[in-house]
């Protein structure tokens, strides 16, 4: 890149390819933030039906219980 003409049009490849690529990830996390969604109201839905089948009033957690896996009972 020994003249300004090479940098700019660098600079603008450069560019664009950030560009482009910002909108991509938007797009992506759109998407995930769908599914994430439709995968919450499916959880609460069939929640609900086992609860109900239980016969125990359904209730949802006021808070979720966040870092703790499966195996956390000691």
């Amino acid at each position: 890149m020994s003249n300004p003409l090479d940098v700019r049009r660098n600079l603008e490849h450069c560019m664009q390819n950030i560009k482009g690529a910002g909108e991509a990830m938007a797009e992506d996390m759109h998407e995930a933030a769908m599914r994430l969604g439709a995968a919450e109201m499916m959880l609460a839905s069939a929640s609900y039906a086992v609860r109900k089948r239980a016969g125990q009033p359904a209730q949802a957690p006021a808070q979720p219980d966040i870092g703790e896996g499966l195996g956390a009972e000691g």
